[in-house]
């Protein structure tokens, strides 16, 4: 499988990666409204545990809402998500390290380790809009480390609006694209794995 092939598999079974970043804003959505009732601590919590949930969720909705079949088996883009995963959690892992002593940079760490995983995902889904929303993302937490510029909702909320809106963007840009084996791709020159 080339690497257009394997871009292409990975597009039509997570619809574009749109369903993914849709979950993932809502995670930190549900932090961001944590935060401003229980702390930072409690809402992190819900960043991390919500954040180990997001992959099975995303499998869930793009199978069901979706009717969207697996990823190819094999798939060696699959993998690449899976390391740049590794790095984020160690990121996560360093934000939390901020809690007893600048809590309020816990978060914009969290936007950071978030962010810059994303930029992985432009080679993956073949798609330049996750170097967008990788920058912005990341430039949320950058702000929110070393400017002094408020941002409305605080990072957490702004995190959760850019991940949903771009997640929208990319779903209804993933749900107009031929699935795999469709009758549109064949046309267009074979399905994944064909040599043509």
């Amino acid at each position: 499988m080339n690497v257009r092939d394997a871009q292409q598999d990975l597009r039509s079974a997570y619809v574009g990666g749109g369903p993914g970043v849709i979950v993932s804003g809502l995670v930190w959505l549900a932090a961001g409204l944590v935060e401003q009732t229980q702390g930072i601590q409690t809402a992190f919590i819900v960043l991390f545990l919500g954040g180990m949930l997001i992959f099975p969720l995303t499998t869930l909705v793009v199978k069901f809402g979706f009717k969207r079949a697996k990823a190819t088996a094999g798939n060696p883009l699959g993998a690449t998500v899976m390391e740049s995963t590794v790095a984020m959690i160690g990121g996560l892992v360093v934000a939390w390290l901020f809690l007893p002593y600048q809590p309020e940079w816990v978060f914009p760490a969290a936007a950071i380790a978030v962010g810059t995983h994303y930029a992985v995902f432009k080679t993956v889904y073949g798609d330049p809009i996750f170097w967008l929303l990788a920058g912005l993302i990341t430039a949320v937490g950058f702000l929110g480390i070393f400017a002094d510029l408020p941002l409305p909702g605080g990072p957490i909320l702004a995190v959760a609006a850019i991940e949903i809106v771009f997640g929208l963007l990319l779903t209804l840009r993933g749900v107009g694209a031929p699935m795999r084996g469709s009758v549109t791709e064949q046309q267009q020159g074979g399905s994944v794995g064909d040599p043509n």
